[in-house]
């Protein structure tokens, strides 16, 4: 069977590259370069609930495209960062880095801005068709914050934010109307992890600190919704590296299709050290029981080394690379990670994280 992904591009110019995948042939190839604007690179994508649309952090902007076929990509929204006019000025670092879309009604669309002026999340509603339609709410962190990533509860009732730069983890209620009020916050454990991403299974919040090259296990109190943590974490680059939070920086985290499963990467910080990915075996309440594998990746990772497991099984895991310029799709089988397939996109700023159309 033939299977379709999406990759955008970390630098300009612009473009969501189309891949073909088939799991019989072992054949993995580019079947299209969409152009999009040229200043509008996106460093991260994700899709909508139906799959029928894209979004984009997008530099100084949110992107949305209406996804007709893997081939018919068409461009519909932009829209600046307005929570402080600083973020969208040219002359500033601030840029669009993370986006989350609801999978429940009303659907909203949630981004963070990172680097300076990064002090507010920026939410959006979808016209019917699911493009970007307004920024209908700034809501506030702090000013030193710069979020990377976030995830909602099963219920979407409680969605939490990994604060890289005011090292710390938030909690905040959405309401009906998709809009957020904060819940609370909490620190990391150390002053150096900076938690760059969130995944969560169950009652367990899982925390990658980007600095802290480390994975965190929290579980959400019941009656607070606020994740405390465990003392419980797990490696993601070998024991004993000297110098480890200067080598090296964590990337993402994410669950299986099926969530027995947890991977998470790290980047190296030189071109001539690797990176890692690692696997973890997850309990039936979403707990880690052990960890299966710290596996060097081919390259450092570049500002990639972003893992994405196919939304329909555990068999086949994706991961970009833009030190080089390449998507991988790797097998997990009887819990190992084999490499299949590789496709070389010679390209600036490729590739980003990689979406599963299909």
């Amino acid at each position: 069977m033939k299977h379709h992904l999406m990759v955008g591009t970390w630098t300009p110019p612009g473009a969501i590259f189309t891949f073909e995948f088939d799991d019989e042939s072992l054949s993995l190839n580019m079947i299209k370069r969409t152009e999009i604007n040229q200043d509008e690179p996106i460093s991260w994508m994700t899709f909508d609930h139906a799959k029928k649309n894209i979004y984009g952090a997008a530099m100084k902007k949110w992107s949305s495209f209406s996804v007709k076929s893997p081939t018919e990509i068409v461009h519909e929204a932009s829209h600046p960062m307005t929570h402080e006019p600083e973020a969208s000025s040219p002359s500033t670092n601030t840029r669009a880095i993370f986006v989350l879309a609801a999978h429940q009604p009303p659907y909203a669309v949630y981004g963070n801005p990172f680097y300076n002026h990064a002090g507010h999340g920026n939410v959006f509603s979808v016209t019917p068709s699911g493009a970007l339609s307004t920024n209908i709410q700034n809501y506030p962190y702090s000013p030193k914050t710069g979020i990377h990533g976030m995830v909602f509860d099963p219920t979407e009732t409680y969605l939490y934010s990994a604060d890289l730069r005011a090292n710390k983890i938030w909690t905040h209620r959405k309401g009906e109307d998709g809009q957020l009020s904060l819940v609370g916050c909490v620190d990391a454990p150390d002053p150096g992890d900076h938690p760059r991403w969130v995944a969560l299974n169950g009652a367990y919040l899982y925390v990658l600190m980007e600095a802290g090259n480390r994975l965190a296990v929290y579980v959400i109190d019941e009656q607070t919704k606020c994740p405390v943590f465990t003392q419980i974490t797990y490696p993601l680059i070998p024991p004993g590296i000297p110098n480890a939070k200067t080598m090296y920086r964590s990337d993402v985290c994410t669950l299986s299709h099926s969530k027995k499963y947890l991977y998470a990467t790290s980047r190296a910080n030189a071109h001539n050290i690797t990176g890692y990915i690692a696997a973890f075996a997850l309990g039936p309440a979403g707990n880690i029981e052990r960890q299966i594998c710290l596996n060097p990746t081919p390259t450092s990772g570049g500002h990639s080394n972003a893992v994405s497991p196919c939304d329909w099984s555990d068999e086949w895991v994706a991961l970009t690379d833009d030190q080089e310029g390449w998507l991988e799709i790797y097998r997990w089988k009887d819990e190992f990670l084999g490499r299949v397939a590789h496709c070389d996109v010679k390209e600036p700023g490729f590739g980003m994280n990689a979406i599963w159309y299909d």
